[in-house]
């Protein structure tokens, strides 16, 4: 069960790490992806450090924020 719990974490640190890769890459703050989005910039900077397991609907969210499929949101996680 702590590999399990280890796994999670691992993949929401990759997460957070990627959706912050591409905030950066486009220039914006948490605070301009929140508000796009329409999450709260507290949400972003638990989800970008690893500390929200995000959901489904989230995640499209962000996806469709970016301009992106949520498939190339997930690529090279």
């Amino acid at each position: 069960m702590a590999s399990a719990k280890r796994n999670t974490g691992n993949i929401q640190k990759r997460l957070g790490d990627r959706v912050r890769k591409i905030r950066r890459e486009r220039g914006w703050t948490q605070l301009y992806l929140a508000e796009a989005a329409g999450m709260s910039k507290t949400y972003i900077c638990d989800l970008e450090n690893g500390r929200k397991e995000p959901c489904l609907g989230s995640l499209q969210t962000l996806a469709h924020t970016f301009e992106m499929s949520l498939g190339e949101l997930f690529r090279l996680l």
